[in-house]
């Protein structure tokens, strides 16, 4: 006598003596090992054909609506566990505190206004700024387009400010110098 089962792995029917029911067999399509399930006493009709399914640890023929597996109390169908939506309602919109790039150049190009520390200050926030604006723009998840762009443009307009500050003094001190 044959028995005749699908593969759990698979789903390549497998034909097998009768003497190896209940041992474990190589698959011939995928090479895994499965459990030859034991022969029923009765033939199964299409319909029970149809709402049976096999256990992928054991290889037994199970009903499609068990939950265990009839020989090895095996979990036949998986426990869907709930989906949760995390909102992110806190002031994660507001202020980009996954994208330090930007948030830093935001808050540098707000503060390069003191003169003298300014300019480093400026440099800083203006490739900070343009480092966060392309992270942002790879991971949109992340935030910070309008920080970035806040550090960019008060950056680049506070390290010319402070640029031509520093040069005007030098001239004034070199024509002093000169006068003197």
């Amino acid at each position: 006598m044959i028995i005749e089962f699908v593969c759990p792995v698979c789903n390549h029917p497998v034909s097998v003596d009768s003497q190896e029911a209940g041992r474990q067999v190589k698959c011939p399509a995928c090479s895994q090992i499965v459990s030859v399930p034991l022969p029923s006493a009765s033939a199964a009709s299409p319909q029970e054909m149809n709402n049976t399914i096999f256990c992928p640890k054991c290889g037994q023929k199970n009903l499609e609506n068990n939950f265990k597996c009839a020989r090895c109390g095996f979990l036949l169908h998986s426990v869907q566990q709930p989906q949760y939506i995390i909102q992110d309602d806190t002031m994660g919109g507001l202020i980009p505190y996954k994208n330090t790039q930007a948030l830093l150049a935001y808050y540098l190009g707000i503060f390069s206004f003191i003169p003298c520390f300014g300019l480093p200050l400026a440099v800083a926030a203006l490739i900070l700024g343009i480092k966060g604006l392309k992270n942002a723009k790879l991971h949109p998840e992340v935030k910070g387009k309008i920080h970035a762009w806040v550090g960019i443009i008060s950056g680049g307009f506070f390290t010319a400010i402070n640029t031509l500050l520093i040069v005007t003094m030098l001239i004034g001190v070199i024509l002093g110098k000169w006068k003197g």
